[in-house]
């Protein structure tokens, strides 16, 4: 979902800019060169993980490392050698500055508020409410099967795949890999950065609370534990699965599929068309996926109480709960009719 987001504020900023002459073209192109070189030069490497003795430079990497190693967890044990040997390939280098500072900035989770709030003026248009209504109808035999069996309403699933997906159209470009790494190593600095930037703009020091800079702090420590645990689950069903860890892409938040299942959660995961193959990028498994989800994690039940419940399990924000319920509700209205 956070990746439409994005790309709703792309669209915005495209269509102002419409009239422009490729001369504005080319100098916007340079000013814009000009603010991406005042980024931190941060690279991913090999060592910023473990020093010449192979050791983990810090506890949050020794903890990787030792989850990855683990005897138990999802998928199977990937060991220290085949972790380190990732960093040798290019492409595991890469860091997406702006979205790393997305996450790390102290307006991080108004940002995402009002995202959310204004997602949902977005999706009760007539035009994504007649996209919902067409996607019932198209896809019903899949989605009164999810309801039978795990006993979640239709139109809820179809409004969650709506926001997180846009229906599939918008699953990210982002290596996972890549998004759960720069995390762990780069975000203490990214918030530092993002702080700067708010002092300078602002002429206030937004750390001078002390509860709030408190309550920042937990944030950020949480969030890498929680980029820990997604790299762990991301390397361990690789291996398991056969599949190339680099090659996965998601959301700049790592998620996957028209589901966007986080990678600790692909244990929800189901193969609904019994292919021998989990896909969240079909639909049978996706809905299914998500329906076994609200269900498992979730304990949904079709009051109120379960429904939002659930809903906040799949994203632990009111303003995404409400604007899932109200985009369901409206969908399913407008079928009846």
């Amino acid at each position: 979902m956070k990746i439409i987001l994005t790309l709703l504020s792309v669209l915005i900023i495209v269509i102002t800019f419409s009239g422009n002459t490729l001369s504005n073209h080319k100098h916007s192109h340079k000013r814009s060169r000009k603010v991406s070189e005042k980024y931190p030069s941060w690279v991913i490497k090999k060592n910023l993980i473990v020093n010449s003795k192979l050791e983990p430079r810090n506890n949050i990497i020794k903890l990787l490392i030792d989850k990855l190693e683990a005897t138990e967890g999802i998928g199977v044990q990937v060991t220290k050698t085949e972790f380190l040997r990732l960093f040798s390939r290019r492409e595991s280098r890469i860091v997406y500055k702006d979205k790393l500072i997305k996450y790390a900035t102290p307006n991080s989770q108004n940002i995402q508020k009002e995202e959310h709030n204004n997602y949902t003026n977005y999706l009760l248009g007539q035009d994504k409410i007649n996209e919902g209504v067409n996607f019932l109808n198209k896809y019903s035999y899949l989605l009164e099967g999810a309801e039978r069996k795990y006993g979640v309403y239709r139109q809820d699933l179809v409004s969650i795949l709506m926001w997180e997906s846009g229906l599939g159209k918008f699953t990210g470009n982002s290596r996972v890999f890549n998004i759960f790494m720069a995390q762990i190593l780069f975000i203490d600095s990214a918030q530092k950065f993002a702080l700067n930037k708010i002092i300078k703009k602002e002429g206030a020091n937004p750390f001078a609370d002390s509860s709030f800079r408190e309550q920042e702090q937990k944030r950020i420590s949480h969030r890498k534990i929680y980029a820990v645990d997604g790299l762990v689950a991301l390397l361990r069903y690789c291996k398991e699965k056969k599949m190339d860890p680099l090659c996965q892409k998601g959301s700049w938040g790592g998620a996957i599929g028209y589901a966007q299942f986080m990678p600790f959660n692909l244990r929800y995961a189901v193969d609904a068309d019994s292919d021998g193959v989990i896909n969240l990028k079909e639909w049978p498994d996706a809905i299914y996926s998500t329906a076994n989800y609200l269900k498992v994690k979730g304990n949904y039940s079709k009051d109120n109480k379960g429904r939002r419940g659930a809903i906040f399990q799949y994203n632990h924000s009111d303003e995404y709960v409400n604007g899932v319920v109200r985009y369901s509700d409206e969908i399913y209205k407008r079928q009846l009719q």
